[in-house]
């Protein structure tokens, strides 16, 4: 049993990670690190977001609102920009989302010979997903594949990965909430449709065999701990039915089916997320809110336009309306998940003092196409490297620079970052 992250073993097999628990750790030791990377597509209206002063006193703007109750534990950066993703032809959605993460120019092709960059999650699983089941995990909501033509001669790889483990190897998306719990928390990956259905069957939760066990592990544990493990067993034991009762997962590049909307998938992989990094199955992770160039409707918040058309705005008043609606609901997924990591107690602090959370899109504004000046949050204080709070303009920098600053900040081996990464943003 390691000091960082137990596994209870169950008659019948199954596992699971336990969150960091101090009980069983040396004194020297802190909660490991964790990183997020947020991505929403389509860009945020700037005149919406950007706040008229900097410094911990900045002003909150009709998109940003949302961030009231964890403004302490959020930077927002302006005057971050990716020109990596800039050229000529059309295609900035597509470069924008293949070079979110790498910071590279893009091959422009619609065939199988892509080329992007190793994204900075993967540089950070390197180090951060030694010692854990998953060295990263990729999760979104647009299932689709990556094979053909998705804009202006960019392959669907481009749009549809934020995450590659190597410039010509993208790593797909987990889309599926009842899938990603079975790989979490059932017996991993590659569980077909029957063998689910057996298991299901066999056991009323998966919680039910590793009970025994959890009551042996709680005398071990002091008071504090034992709380912890037990809300931990009941937040799985809640997600579990959750996402049982949302039924079968969308399965196409369609809107959502009737019994699991849109709203309820990005709030069930927001909880699924959370776990996962408070039992310790990884410590690396991305989101993606919507592929490239997202059509996903709002009518949810009054906005029943497709999300890309609306982001061609033309200036109408209208549209720009409708885009600081789901630039807000957007800010408001972040905040729910930031405050599901604030609710995990981890050492001397909480799960967020931990972890640090990025949140940005491929461009800025939807019209314009422009990759400068991209609305950039960074939530969490990643057991020290970052001291949130404020509100920063960072004058034209490289996007990169904040990429590297959080690489090194984790400990990753690395000088520089991309194509631009050479100077790491200060997140003191």
């Amino acid at each position: 049993m390691t000091s960082r992250r137990s596994v209870l073993r169950g008659a019948a097999g199954a596992m699971l990670a336990l969150p960091f628990l101090p009980s069983l750790a040396r004194a020297d030791d802190r909660p490991p690190t964790r990183l997020v990377f947020f991505y929403v597509p389509n860009g945020i209206q700037k005149d919406w977001w950007t706040p008229d002063r900097e410094g911990p006193d900045y002003d909150l703007k009709a998109i940003t609102a949302p961030l009231q109750p964890v403004r302490d534990q959020v930077t927002l950066f302006g005057g971050l920009e990716n020109r990596n993703a800039e050229d000529e032809v059309p295609g900035d959605h597509a470069r924008g989302t293949a070079s979110f993460l790498s910071c590279v120019p893009v091959r422009r092709t619609a065939g199988a010979d892509v080329s992007a960059g190793v994204s900075a999650d993967q540089v950070a699983a390197r180090t951060l997903g030694r010692d854990t089941l998953f060295a990263s995990l990729q999760l979104g909501v647009a299932p689709g594949g990556n094979t053909g033509d998705c804009t202006a001669g960019y392959a669907c790889a481009y749009t549809r990965n934020i995450s590659w483990a190597a410039p010509d190897r993208p790593l797909p998306n987990q889309t599926d909430p009842r899938l990603l719990f079975e790989r979490l928390f059932g017996a991993g990956p590659g569980v077909d449709a029957d063998t689910a259905r057996i298991r299901s069957i066999a056991r009323a939760s998966v919680l039910d065999a590793v009970l025994a066990d959890a009551t042996a592990l709680r005398a071990r544990l002091g008071g504090e701990d034992r709380d912890k493990l037990g809300q931990y067993l009941q937040s799985v034991r809640e997600v579990e039915q959750r996402a049982g009762a949302l039924g079968a997962a969308c399965d196409a590049p369609e809107p959502p089916p009737a019994g699991l909307s849109f709203p309820d998938h990005v709030a069930v992989t927001n909880e699924l997320l959370a776990l996962a990094l408070a039992c310790d199955l990884t410590r690396v992770a991305t989101f993606m809110l919507g592929e490239a160039a997202s059509n996903q409707t709002y009518d949810f918040v009054g906005v029943p336009g497709a999300h890309h058309a609306i982001s061609h705005h033309q200036g109408d008043p209208k549209n720009l309306a409708d885009l600081v609606t789901i630039g807000r609901w957007e800010v408001e997924r972040f905040v729910d998940l930031v405050q599901r990591l604030q609710a995990f107690p981890e050492g001397d602090g909480t799960l967020l003092d931990a972890s640090l959370l990025l949140f940005s899109s491929e461009i800025s504004d939807g019209d314009l196409h422009d990759h400068r000046d991209l609305p950039v949050l960074l939530a969490g204080r990643g057991n020290g490297v970052h001291a949130p709070g404020t509100y920063r303009d960072e004058g034209g920098r490289p996007f990169a620079d904040l990429l590297l600053a959080m690489l090194q900040g984790v400990g990753a081996p690395v000088t520089t970052f991309g194509a631009d990464g050479t100077d790491p943003v200060w997140l003191g």
